[in-house]
């Protein structure tokens, strides 16, 4: 079986497994919290997070202190818990299988969130502006 077929075996054993309930909680912490950040950045006047990180060198390290700020706990539980439903459901626990389900289920989520609405906020703002 390739690399690419045991990935997704395992990823969707995961899901039918035990603690499955936190492919609902954990996607959705991860859209609340870049709402949450997304409408800070708006507020400041940032651009979209994604933006910023690759167009503006002078306040990427900034950037990146911020989402790591913001996720760095919830990271942390993600990856423990896929560690425990790996030793659960395959007796044996793989840290790189545990990074890469916490990337699908938080980060991705998180990163849509947070741009969306800095735009949305952003767009809304511009537009408030033009009516006065």
């Amino acid at each position: 079986m390739s690399l690419l077929g045991s990935i997704a075996e395992g990823f969707m054993a995961r899901v039918a497994g035990p603690m499955s309930l936190r492919f609902v909680f954990q996607p959705l912490i991860g859209l609340l919290l870049g709402a949450r950040d997304g409408m800070m950045d708006a507020k400041a006047g940032e651009p979209p997070f994604i933006f910023g990180l690759l167009h503006d060198c002078e306040n990427r390290r900034a950037r990146l202190e911020s989402f790591f700020k913001s996720l760095s706990k919830t990271i942390i539980i993600a990856i423990v818990l896929d560690m425990i439903v790996q030793y659960i459901l395959f007796d044996q626990i793989k840290i790189g299988a545990a990074i890469i389900t916490a990337v699908i289920i938080l980060i991705i989520p998180y990163l849509l969130a947070r741009v969306t609405t800095n735009m949305i906020v952003t767009k809304r703002k511009a537009s408030k502006l033009g009516k006065l």
